[in-house]
């Protein structure tokens, strides 16, 4: 046996103590209180076969393992990790009341007010104009058309106009 295999099989066998040690103490417990309802010599025959796969397994593991490089893994900072659109309860509350306004009679219009804030965002963002205080700049940027469907908001549960709420959408993205 040459100098470096010894070594080897030092290192392999002083892993090995623990599980020389716990291995028994733990069938030994099993048996104790009755987990392993078997006679003594079937008992202590789980345990020497259960022993003798731990040490087959860790010594494997410490002979293959040697050349084995151990893995860093790094997670994302919280900041750059974004969830995914879908579960985003904003768009998916959106996405149902766009498809309740302009499929369903029985329904309140709540797309009316999310339009609303939109336009009023929008307005303030790229030209400083308030929506509230500022109406008559507002339905000049806006467009009459578009100013209509803001100050007249529904007061019914009848089915909306795709193609009106499509050209509202439009004109604030124009903005």
């Amino acid at each position: 046996m040459t100098p470096s295999s010894r070594r080897r099989w030092q290192d392999a066998w002083g892993n090995l103590a623990p599980a020389l040690i716990l291995v028994p103490a733990a069938g030994g417990l099993l048996w104790y209180v009755g987990s392993l309802p078997h006679s003594l010599p079937e008992t202590v025959l789980v345990i020497l076969l259960g022993g003798a796969a731990v040490t087959l397994t860790l010594t494997s593991v410490a002979r293959i393992g040697e050349g084995v490089e151990r893995a860093h893994w790094l997670s994302t900072p919280r900041t750059d990790a974004v969830p995914p659109a879908a579960l985003d309860y904003r768009l998916l509350r959106l996405r149902r009341d766009l498809r309740d306004a302009v499929e369903r009679d029985d329904r309140r219009d709540d797309v009316h007010a999310v339009v609303r804030e939109l336009a009023a965002e929008r307005l303030r963002a790229r030209h400083d104009v308030d929506l509230d205080t500022q109406p008559e700049r507002a339905e000049q940027l806006v467009g009459p058309a578009l100013w209509h469907y803001l100050t007249h908001p529904p007061t019914d549960t009848r089915r909306r106009s795709r193609s009106a709420l499509e050209n509202a959408i439009d004109r604030i993205e124009k903005l």
